[in-house]
């Protein structure tokens, strides 16, 4: 007992935010099937679990681990208590890291506070079990590993295989981070150099290249399995070659000019800034430097796409809290500045593409409201509008419509419904926009024909054309009711 009193009285500031950060999460474990990405992956977690091959059987244009975690999970409260175990192990990761960069104590408890408030609240969807939330830990992770107690890099070769692997890891949740380890290389090959001579000889260096190894390790690992089971190209193509489109516009399909949509001009500006932060180096130091260059990279991949997604910011939040508790307490004319000039490309990002935001405080409010018995559980689910008791009705009137194996599909965007009722769908597709962003609807067409599903639900007003549903509906279906703005239409025979 004296040992355990003792360990809390060492710790007992990152255990005070450890706590609030768990309770700041807690709302989570309550939350309705109310955020469409989180229950594609439930959905096609729940594929999986019924042995179907991902990006073959059921699709998404992902990288394969959230959807392994949402197989584990298998509801909207697992996943997020997954979660909230995960940004736990981060938060205590992200006190370490600050310890070792960040002389100042009070400098390790702002970078700290910073990533648990911005990485929590819902303001960056940071209460969503989404890629960017689950892939910022193990980058975090490996740069823990990658450092020794003074801030320097280890010396020890096997730590770099193992950084190699986690960031391998980050990248198998959602692809960005693979720009961030562009700028780890970096760091290691340019900025610790002092010469020429010296870059080659770091180019050659064993612990790079056990870095790198590790790297490939998990990546490489996941294409043999999906090789193996027959789909390797489907794998390539879907989560690689199809998402190039996706990178450079709006337009999700393919047919779009790589070049037309900034992702070079972007580029540009990152290795402008890369290079601006090499030619000072030495002023700025290698604690500076590597989370300068981790928060220039981050910011490249937070911008990737060009879209305006909370969620995306969220892999910007630990290396700009380091950042802030770094120049809180080690300041410099030299690190000052560039703190400013990054955080100045990350506000013009924010603005130029006009990020939304969500309320926080109100979001508070109703959990507190719904807790306290002032809401009804109805009138808390309200709170994220019509459609969510909408697909809880419907997901409830498929379960006593259909048997277990029945299949059902939606056009529109209602993943939740397939979650709710825990029915598959009769197609790979779980959204409708992937069926137009692929043109698929004539592929579509013959598998409905072929699937034959119990229930087909049609959400008024899905923009994108499907002429061939109207067929089908006209010759094998029957309109049974309309839930909200869901005609559900049950099989004649």
């Amino acid at each position: 007992m004296k040992r355990i009193f003792s360990f809390i009285e060492k710790h007992e500031v990152l255990l005070s935010i450890l706590c609030a950060v768990a309770l700041l999460r807690l709302p989570g474990l309550f939350e309705p099937n109310r955020y469409a990405d989180e229950d594609i992956y439930l959905t096609i977690g729940q594929g999986l679990r019924r042995g179907l091959l991902l990006y073959r059987d059921i699709y998404d244009n992902k990288t394969p681990l959230i959807y392994l975690i949402a197989a584990i999970a298998g509801n909207v409260m697992w996943f997020r208590f997954i979660l909230m175990i995960w940004n736990l192990v981060n938060v205590a990761l992200i006190w370490g890291l600050s310890k070792k960069l960040i002389s100042n104590k009070w400098g390790v408890i702002l970078a700290t506070v910073l990533f648990s408030a911005f990485s929590t609240i819902p303001l960056l969807e940071g209460e969503i079990a989404n890629g960017e939330i689950f892939m910022i830990m193990p980058v975090t992770a490996a740069l823990y590993l990658l450092l020794s107690k003074t801030g320097q890099l280890t010396q020890r070769p096997i730590l770099y295989l193992w950084a190699g692997i986690l960031w391998s890891i980050a990248v198998l949740f959602k692809s960005p981070p693979a720009v961030e380890f562009f700028g780890l290389a970096f760091f290691l090959v340019f900025f610790q150099a002092k010469s020429i001579k010296e870059i080659f000889g770091k180019i050659f260096d064993k612990r790079l290249w056990l870095l790198l190894f590790g790297f490939a390790i998990p990546i490489l690992t996941s294409v043999f399995y999906f090789f193996l089971k027959g789909v390797g190209d489907v794998y390539l193509r879907s989560v690689f070659l199809q998402n190039v489109p996706y990178l450079s516009s709006w337009s999700g399909g393919g047919g779009t000019p790589l070049f037309s949509g900034g992702l070079v001009t972007r580029g540009m500006i990152m290795i402008l800034a890369l290079s601006l932060i090499w030619i000072f180096r030495r002023k700025l130091g290698n604690e500076f430097g590597l989370v300068a260059i981790w928060a220039v990279t981050a910011t490249f991949g937070a911008f990737l796409s060009g879209r305006p997604y909370p969620h995306y910011l969220l892999e910007v939040v630990p290396p700009m809290a380091l950042l802030i508790g770094l120049v809180s307490t080690q300041r410099s004319a030299h690190r000052l500045v560039f703190a400013a000039f990054i955080s100045g490309l990350l506000v013009f990002g924010i603005v130029r593409y006009r990020f939304w935001y969500y309320k926080s405080l109100a979001y508070y409010e109703n959990f507190v409201s719904y807790i306290f018995g002032g809401k009804t559980k109805d009138q808390y689910y309200e709170y994220w509008g019509d459609g969510v008791l909408r697909n809880y009705k419907i997901g409830d009137y498929i379960k006593r419509a259909t048997g277990k194996e029945d299949k059902v599909f939606i056009w529109g965007t209602e993943p939740a419904i397939y979650v709710l009722s825990n029915r598959q769908p009769a197609v790979k597709y779980t959204v409708s926009y992937h069926v137009l962003d692929f043109s698929a609807q004539a592929e579509v067409g013959q598998k409905l024909m072929k699937e034959n599903p119990k229930v087909v639900l049609v959400v008024k007003g899905e923009k994108g054309k499907f002429s061939q549903l109207s067929g089908i509906l006209a010759n094998n279906y029957v309109l049974t009711k309309t839930v909200g703005d869901i005609a559900v239409y049950l099989r004649l025979k």
